[in-house]
């Protein structure tokens, strides 16, 4: 893992023409000597500016290269339809070190957030209010990306400099070590950033949800405690995010993922096309269906099955339905959304005890689907309840399936089946990614994980 960028290297992509509004970085700063960019407000902004609009359009996030798809795949959501060799290698659970997603997209955005944290901390010109946003913006984005990197590599090492003779030989972090950080930077986001949406100057507030917010941070925060058994933590923070009804509320299932959601905590904003990539690669390309498991788990009435799966032969995702690219952009990719805090808050509570509040926010996601409240009454009918909404409301959504599946410690049961009706043959040590053989070969301190050895 050798990360040799500079911060001028990719200024270059600051300025893309398809740029939109929100994403606007000004004027191109990639001339300026590094020591230069955080002198002024616009071009610091415009280094995170340039971030999300690296997130916003390529790989990693969103289409053929997702994690929605790609880990979705690994799951039990889809029945693959068209093959290509990462497809096919992350359908069977037979991912190869030599051909491994994810894992250097999400360190170059870490070492990106680490450049600007590092520049950020050592501006001294900057207006204080703009420098700590950005700062807030930064270690969400770094905390988001490792939340990713642990959950699906497991021991990962923990960069949190740009110092590339360090980063080049550093070992696998333990797990709890990335948590504590991830935790570290999502809390101190929580204290930086902004209660209010902002546009790409730091100034200006907008009703469009494309740069992270405190609730932002406090959504994958409560996510975070959720995955780490940390209930009062999780219930704590899940709750400060749905009181907060002025800006944030369940809406009708046809308009969930529409840019001007009330649902959405944060999204990424199209910026190449007035389509998202997830509508153009379920809707237009359709490499997947449902899986058969997904169809039959929906109850019947459930709307979520009538309006987020379409198809004669066989259903595919549609939860995103614009696929008119001559239309202004009506939707943007969904990262966070009320929904699963939700359903955080119900696992919590019923793992604290709490079965009546538990009850009370399954009933939420239930009565939006058109359901009638569940008639359970007892802690492990109703937790399976919580896992089987999770399922049915989450689907085809940035791994939640293959994550919730790891860490209620389901995946060998179901996966077991699943992998050999795809064509494959699980193994306990397939639920972690290998590490990229071609890091490895520039990091000898590098191991890889289990099973996958030469």
């Amino acid at each position: 893992m050798r990360m040799r960028y500079t911060i001028s290297l990719f200024f270059v992509l600051l300025l893309c023409g398809g740029c939109r509004k929100l994403l606007d970085a000004g004027e191109p700063v990639d001339t300026q000597p590094s020591s230069f960019v955080y002198q002024s407000n616009i071009s610091a902004a415009a280094v995170l500016t340039g971030l999300f609009y690296d997130m916003s359009n390529e790989g990693a996030w969103m289409g053929g290269q997702g994690l929605s798809y790609l880990c979705g795949l690994s799951a039990d959501e889809f029945l693959l339809q068209q093959e290509n060799e990462l497809s096919l290698s992350m359908y069977k659970n037979q991912v190869i070190p030599d051909n491994v997603p994810l894992w250097r997209l999400l360190y170059n955005y870490i070492y990106r957030a680490n450049a600007a944290i590092e520049g950020l901390t050592a501006a001294t010109k900057l207006t204080p209010a703009i420098r700590q946003q950005l700062t807030g913006e930064a270690r969400f984005v770094r905390a988001f990306c490792y939340f990713y990197l642990v959950n699906l590599f497991g021991e990962v090492p923990l960069v949190t400099s740009t110092d590339y003779k360090v980063n080049a030989t550093m070992r696998r972090t333990a797990v709890d070590q990335v948590y504590e950080r991830i935790v570290q930077d999502l809390q101190e986001a929580t204290l930086l950033l902004r209660t209010e949406y902002l546009q790409a100057d730091l100034i200006a507030v907008t009703k469009e949800r494309v740069r992270p917010n405190k609730w932002a941070a406090m959504a994958l925060l409560a996510r975070v405690h959720l995955y780490r058994n940390n209930w009062q933590d999780a219930i704590a923070a899940a709750t400060a995010v749905i009181d907060n009804k002025a800006i944030y509320d369940t809406v009708p299932l046809t308009k969930v993922f529409l840019k001007d959601s009330k649902e959405a905590i944060w999204q990424l904003q199209t910026v190449n096309a007035t389509i998202t990539a997830d509508a153009l690669l379920f809707i237009q390309q359709r490499p997947v269906f449902a899986s058969a498991s997904l169809v039959q788990a929906f109850e019947n009435n459930d709307g979520r099955k009538q309006f987020w799966l379409v198809g004669d032969n066989g259903s595919y995702p549609h939860k995103y339905k614009e696929t008119d690219g001559n239309q202004p952009a009506r939707e943007y990719l969904m990262v966070l959304r009320l929904a699963e805090q939700y359903l955080i808050r119900a696992e919590a509570r019923l793992r604290s005890g709490d079965q009546t509040g538990a009850f009370e926010d399954l009933t939420v996601i239930r009565l939006r689907a058109g359901l009638p409240r569940s008639a359970l009454n007892d802690n492990q009918p109703l937790m399976k309840a919580i896992q089987h909404e999770r399922q049915v409301e989450l689907f085809s959504e940035w791994g939640h399936r293959w994550l919730d599946l790891k860490r209620t410690d389901q995946v060998n049961a179901v996966m077991h089946t699943v992998t050999a009706a795809k064509g494959g043959q699980w193994k306990p040590y397939q639920e972690w990614y290998p590490i990229p053989r071609s890091e490895m070969l520039l990091n000898e301190n590098l191991t890889q994980n289990k099973g996958y050895e030469d």
